[in-house]
């Protein structure tokens, strides 16, 4: 239980630590912010994305709040802790919670729009249960360390993941890589070894992706750094680029913070990225000591107690939830 609980929360503190950075295009800028007080988790402030490519999203939340990526999966933890929850109920659940009047507030990513106009559109009764769009990108990874923590049998995962990933997702891609990070997160959780880890990512990914996870992968020596690694993949959202660049900041990182840091340094959408990083990661080192997830992290993190709260729920749930 330990370990589950150490990729659920790693993947949440990652998100957060992640945000006051994310989506400057910039290694170089972010680089200069490391010397910030308090960095990884700094403030967002429109300055830092001054003059230099980058999307500046966050202006509603502060230091230590979760973005999109990790509010989807808190709020995953809390919907699959419940016994038997129906598509239709999930559906709900998403749009009171994100929708207009609900309790998220900020930045709202592409396929959860899409999928709110859908929801919006259509009395309940007509809701479909692919309800998902079109879409490739990193928030089709939101749910899998909440479904892997249920412990369920293989076969019974994999519906699973059609079925909930099927909810904001329906892209061939994106249904592909949900399983493949499922996958090596359970190789996390039974191994705690990083390099099996990767390999079962790479084995269970679509072709192209697996080209790329052995491109970076192979990197060694003067050419291993952030500008070789992108100039194979690109640090924005899509999971084409975001699982080979999370493959090769896992393998070139020997703890949980390295990962992390290594992660948002190199910028773009680490928020995103920092699902799978920040949970294989957990997974693989758990807490405290000089490689797990700093105990001042779990405490920087905002509704802290309350995520732990949710965390252990859904853990006191695993195989009996479906």
């Amino acid at each position: 239980m330990a370990q589950r609980y150490a990729a659920l929360m790693g993947a949440l503190v990652a998100d957060a630590a992640s945000m006051g950075t994310h989506w400057i295009y910039s290694p170089e800028r972010i680089a200069a912010l490391q010397e910030r007080p308090h960095f990884p988790f700094i403030e967002p402030d429109a300055e830092n994305y001054q003059g230099v490519e980058g999307y500046y999203a966050h202006s509603q939340i502060t230091a230590g709040e979760l973005t999109i990526y990790g509010e989807w999966l808190a709020l995953y933890i809390r919907l699959l802790s419940q016994p038997g929850l129906g598509t239709r109920e999930i559906q709900q659940a998403v749009l009171d919670y994100f929708g207009p009047g609900g309790e998220f507030i900020g930045y709202v990513d592409s396929p959860t729009k899409a999928l709110l106009l859908t929801l919006f559109s259509l009395p309940p009764e007509d809701w479909p249960d692919d309800s998902g769009c079109d879409d490739d990108q990193n928030p089709a990874l939101c749910a899998i360390p909440a479904l892997v923590s249920l412990k369920m049998p293989s076969e019974q995962l994999e519906r699973e993941i059609m079925r909930i990933v099927g909810i904001t997702h329906q892209n061939e891609t994106a249904l592909q890589c949900a399983s493949a990070f499922a996958s090596s997160l359970n190789e996390a959780l039974r191994s705690r070894r990083m390099e099996p880890v990767l390999n079962i990512l790479k084995i269970k990914s679509p072709p192209l992706i697996q080209e790329r996870i052995e491109q970076v992968r192979v990197l060694s020596g003067d050419v291993n750094d952030f500008s070789h690694v992108l100039s194979i993949v690109n640090s924005a959202c899509h999971l084409g680029d975001s699982i080979p660049l999370a493959a090769w900041i896992l393998q070139n990182s020997d703890s949980y913070t390295e990962a992390v840091i290594k992660n948002i340094l190199i910028g773009g959408d680490s928020c995103g990225r920092g699902i799978i990083v920040g949970a294989l990661a957990g997974a693989c080192y758990g807490f405290g000591d000089q490689k797990g997830i700093p105990i001042s992290w779990l405490t920087t993190l905002q509704c802290g107690e309350a995520m732990a709260e949710d965390i252990e729920q859904l853990l006191h749930h695993a195989s009996g939830a479906f």
